[in-house]
């Protein structure tokens, strides 16, 4: 019987060591746990909420792409602004050199089909561009260029080009040149035809745009520049959480 009481009482002294262990073992991760949030004056969640704060309630990794979408939409516009006001630039031209300015009737008739089907390509990708942007200002220079459209509905209709809905033009290639090239001319030439107004609103454009992409450019370097301080912070917590953990453990073992 003795045996077994000093048995029984031997099993109970190894247990309660287990036990007394263990909860030394929970105190040191609570405490380092505590330690990881409250040491370093913020918590992974605090930091998150602090970068949030910085960038209109999304993350540095969001901000990142919403600023690589903006910036290729953008660039996209700004790129499209400046081919419209440069074709446009050949019509307008009074130094000799204007589409209109060709000899030869057919030539003449090619050239002046050829720069207005590749501007109505470039004019109709600029005003998608707008649309899609979301923002104020581009919604007003959308609005302008359909302003300039819709005043000159039935002379551009007359030579093939009609406005569709969404304010983008659609070109019939064989009414255009079918049409009268006074006509053409009428509208494409001039310091207050419809030529010029869309120029000069697509060079505004093209600048508003370009300031958009430096801006845009700048708030990424600083939106990475969160991004990659969290990684290193969030990366250095848990190489420290995970070697304070194994080292207590194994020490609890010990």
């Amino acid at each position: 019987m003795r045996v077994g009481n000093r048995l029984n009482s031997t099993i109970v002294r190894a247990r309660m060591k287990r036990i007394a262990k263990t909860k030394t073992f929970t105190t040191k991760r609570q405490r380092t746990q505590k330690s990881t949030s409250g040491s370093s004056g913020q918590s992974i969640s605090q930091l998150l909420s602090k970068l949030n704060a910085n960038s209109g309630k999304t993350s540095s990794a969001e901000q990142l792409l919403a600023n690589r979408t903006q910036t290729l939409l953008y660039s996209g516009m700004e790129t499209a602004a400046e081919r419209v006001e440069k074709r446009l630039g050949k019509f307008l031209k009074t130094d000799g050199t204007s589409v209109f300015d060709e000899e030869d009737e057919t030539k003449l008739k090619e050239n002046v089909t050829d720069h207005i089907e590749s501007f109505v390509n470039d004019y109709n990708y600029l005003m998608k561009r707008l649309a899609q942007s979301g923002d104020i200002v581009d919604s007003n220079y959308a609005k302008k260029l359909k302003n300039y459209a819709n005043a000159e509905n039935k002379e551009l209709r007359e030579i093939g080009i009609t406005i569709k809905g969404d304010g983008t033009l659609e070109l019939d290639e064989n009414k255009l040149k079918a049409a009268d090239i006074s006509q053409v001319k009428k509208l494409f030439t001039g310091e207050d035809g419809f030529a010029k107004k869309v120029s000069n609103l697509s060079g505004q454009i093209g600048k508003y745009a370009k300031e958009k992409v430096t801006e845009l450019e700048k708030s990424s370097a600083q939106a990475s520049s969160n991004y990659n301080r969290y990684a290193r912070y969030a990366n250095n917590s848990q190489s420290y959480n995970s070697s304070y953990y194994n080292n207590s453990y194994y020490n609890s073992k010990a």
